[in-house]
């Protein structure tokens, strides 16, 4: 718990961070948050860490298993580093 390791998924009940807390912690990483605050400002955000990885597919099985446990509990998947949109790339949706 706590360490970078790739696919690390927390086993005991984590403290409450913001957004921007974890995102010092765990640099350049995949994080799956179970949301406990919500704000409009992405990093004004807080929960607890679920689980967090190099590699987003690595969060795949704590999601589901967290989901099928707390269906009804928001949560929040984000990358912590790195330019979120390349400079001189349009996104379209």
């Amino acid at each position: 718990m706590g360490s970078h390791k790739t696919g690390q998924r927390e086993t005991t009940k984590s403290r409450i961070q913001t957004v921007a807390e974890i995102e010092r912690e765990y640099p350049d990483e995949w994080v799956l948050l179970e949301i406990t605050r919500d704000r409009k400002h992405h990093h004004r955000i807080a929960g607890r860490l679920l689980a967090h990885s190099r590699d987003r597919a690595d969060l795949n099985e704590a999601y589901h298993q967290f989901r099928g446990d707390h269906p009804d509990t928001r949560v929040y998947q984000f990358f912590t580093g790195g330019e979120k949109i390349p400079e001189g790339v349009v996104v379209i949706l």
